[in-house]
């Protein structure tokens, strides 16, 4: 699925030349005696893939250790979509090298951030493994057979009541600031019948499954179909089960929207919908080269609450990003204060190598993207409350995937909202009725049957 070529375009050829030498493809002797400890960071995507590793890696003789300490092979699954991630990973490679040091292990670091700042993992040692996020390439510089991610391979779950199966790899878009499609390329689908057979088996126990992909609006399009297609193709299924879609840029959602909406009427879809803004300015969109307009994107969260007033909301936005003014920036807190959407991910912008964004003039001082950010939170956390006080009474069905901070248990309900109980009902579905509010969760009181 991947390309043959060990690099996407944006980089210099100094990082390529420096990342094909080194012991990337020496081999690991006797791996029937060894341990491996992997550890992941960032988005779904990544969640699977350290899931699917595992499992690959234990199907081909090796096996898990708990702790780095134990291991002769430690991995670390990297994301660095954002500048201060990229450091903490490199913080995070820093002292799994030192322990390998002492160890005499292999250190791989695997995923987005080899791809993205090679020449960061490099001033670390270079005696570290760099792979891309291509399971070849990780098979190979451990001297196993080689085989590359796809949907028969089989996972090994970090919750066994969540299911995250990948449906696409690589995206059709080029934002101007992100650098993550020099790790993923271009859009690649996996066929419907392949994740049909995925999601029969995931599902043959009732569970939550997360349809992820870097952008889930685009699946299907380089291969003749779409994302409603493939729910249809799911949903057909009679097991016990609830889908939550990743996330989907605008311009595709609009496109699929009335083929997709519709099949929201069953409840076993979360009403959930994961929508960047990024920002409330056309002018700062146009440079971010996001291919949809501030108009657009309010007529899709129309349609949506229009069909499903339940649904809940969720966005992204990107403070700070170069050249924004105090005008633009008042745009995007007028855009939140009229969608008032359920979740705002907030970002400060971070300059990511060989992006379009990185060479931009104007660049905004740090103090004031971090003022920007904590204005926007404040009043995001404003709407959330207030929106989910107005659930209290409601009655919901939720399915209970996983255990809380503080010894209770977290459930979802239609709208994915998370429902904190007291009872341990893990893997089950039950009736509640909202309780109390917070910001970010609601509680749920048990109905008797």
């Amino acid at each position: 699925m991947h390309s043959k070529s060990p690099f996407f375009p944006g980089f210099s050829p100094a990082l390529r030349s420096k990342s094909l030498r080194g012991p990337a493809n020496r081999k690991v002797c006797k791996l029937e005696k060894k341990l491996f400890f992997i550890e992941g960071y960032g988005c779904s995507l990544n969640k699977a893939d350290t899931e699917q590793i595992t499992a690959y890696l234990e199907a081909s003789g090796l096996k898990e250790a708990k702790k780095p300490e134990s291991a002769g092979i430690i991995i670390l699954n990297t994301c660095a979509v954002k500048e201060p991630t990229e450091n903490k990973m490199l913080a995070r490679a820093a002292a799994l090298w030192k322990t390998a040091l002492k160890k005499k292990a292999k250190l791989v670091v695997f995923g987005c951030l080899p791809k993205i700042n090679s020449a960061g993992i490099f001033g670390i040692s270079e005696k570290i493994v760099q792979c891309g996020p291509n399971l070849e390439e990780l098979s190979k510089a451990l001297g196993i057979k080689e085989h590359e991610f796809s949907p028969s391979l089989k996972q090994k779950r970090s919750n066994k009541f969540v299911s995250i199966i990948p449906i696409a790899r690589g995206c059709t878009g080029n934002c101007s600031f992100c650098a993550t499609k020099f790790a993923r390329g271009s859009l690649r689908s996996y066929p419907i019948e392949a994740i049909k057979q995925k999601f029969e088996l995931e599902t043959e126990k009732p569970c939550e499954v997360w349809l992820t992909a870097q952008d889930c609006g685009c699946y299907g399009f380089d291969a003749g179909t779409s994302l409603p297609a493939l729910l249809k193709a799911l949903l057909k299924s009679r097991n016990k089960f609830r889908i939550r879609i990743g996330m989907m840029n605008p311009h595709h959602a609009l496109k699929i929207a009335g083929e997709l909406l519709p099949l929201f009427s069953d409840k076993r879809l979360y009403r959930f919908f994961h929508i960047p803004l990024q920002s409330g300015s056309d002018k700062i969109l146009k440079k971010m080269n996001r291919p949809y307009s501030r108009k657009q994107f309010f007529s899709l969260v129309k349609k949506i609450r229009k069909a499903l007033p339940d649904a809940a909301i969720s966005t992204d936005i990107i403070v700070g990003f170069p050249s924004e003014t105090e005008r633009d920036f008042e745009e995007t807190i007028k855009a939140v204060k009229s969608l008032k959407p359920d979740i705002v991910n907030i970002s400060r912008f971070g300059a990511r190598p060989g992006t379009p964004a990185a060479r931009m003039r104007l660049q905004l001082d740090g103090r004031e993207k971090k003022k920007r950010s904590r204005i926007l939170s404040g009043l995001q956390k404003k709407i959330a409350l207030k929106k989910n006080i107005s659930l209290i009474g409601t009655k919901q069905e939720i399915f209970v995937s996983e255990r809380g901070k503080k010894g209770n248990f977290v459930g979802r309900a239609v709208s994915y909202k998370p429902v904190v109980i007291e009872k341990d009902l893990l893997g089950k579905f039950v009736k509640i009725t909202v309780s109390g509010a917070f910001s970010g969760f609601v509680f749920g009181k048990l109905l008797e049957d």
